[in-house]
């Protein structure tokens, strides 16, 4: 039966111990020799706490990048000059012809007509519900009368005027005075129209007094009796969409 042979530890041990001290030695010393193992792990409170803050700092900047790649991939909105660079607001020039919104005329009138009040409809129905008694042809002569109050008129500042055939009736440019076209641009200050011949004209809402005409319903045109209006334009310095829920008060304007 063979033995083991001693290991090179042990070989040295018992050249320069005796046997007994040597075999001591290479028990304790090497055979149960304890592995110490450092944790990977932090097991401290401290540690703890600053693996769970890393963590959350990560998710969060994690959670930011992923907003900003979105926000990368999403169109933005045009700025204000890349708008006035690439003209979307302005008309071109094939579309400046009286022809293509001469249409809008008649549109505007029953509009406006309904704004005041005007139609036949709307008056006989009024009458009905008032109990007055009045037969419709007394409803329809009283429509074709002067059926427009000063609350009615009011109403006027706050309408919307695309579409509208207006005339500079004063102005403090004398040049402006006499223009007429129809608005095809109510802006807040300014009213973009279409004159006869086809030309873009802007026209200041400031010291300016512009009229239109609306026509009576149930009236012949060629009697030629239609609501004349003057507006100041100071009155309705405001985009349409915000003039229809704006209160107007009576203030004094400036002499042209």
């Amino acid at each position: 039966m063979s033995t083991k042979a001693p290991s090179l530890a042990q070989e040295l041990l018992a050249a320069h111990h005796i046997p007994a001290e040597a075999n001591r030695l290479y028990t304790e010393k090497v055979l149960h020799k304890p592995l110490i193992l450092i944790p990977t792990v932090p097991l401290s409170s401290t540690s703890t706490s600053t693996d769970a803050r890393s963590r959350r700092r990560q998710a969060r900047l994690d959670k930011q990048a992923l907003k900003k790649r979105k926000s990368d991939r999403k169109p933005h909105p045009l700025s204000a000059k890349q708008k006035r660079q690439l003209k979307i607001y302005e008309i071109p020039p094939e579309a400046r012809k009286w022809a293509i919104y001469e249409g809008l005329i008649k549109l505007w009138v029953r509009y406006v007509q309904g704004v005041l009040g005007l139609s036949l409809g709307e008056r006989k129905a009024q009458k009905k519900a008032m109990g007055t008694g009045q037969e419709p042809a007394e409803v329809e002569k009283e429509v074709r009368g002067l059926p427009v109050t000063k609350e009615v008129a009011s109403k006027l500042c706050g309408a919307d005027f695309h579409g509208a055939e207006v005339t500079v009736v004063r102005s403090r440019c004398v040049g402006r005075v006499g223009i007429t076209g129809i608005v095809v641009k109510d802006c807040k200050f300014v009213f973009e129209v279409i004159t006869r011949g086809n030309e873009i004209k802007v026209l200041p809402k400031e010291h300016s007094i512009f009229r239109f005409e609306v026509p009576i319903p149930g009236q012949e045109p060629a009697e030629g009796k239609n609501l004349v209006f003057e507006l100041h334009g100071e009155q309705f310095q405001n985009r349409a969409p915000d003039r229809a829920n704006k209160k107007f008060k009576v203030k004094n304007l400036p002499d042209l």
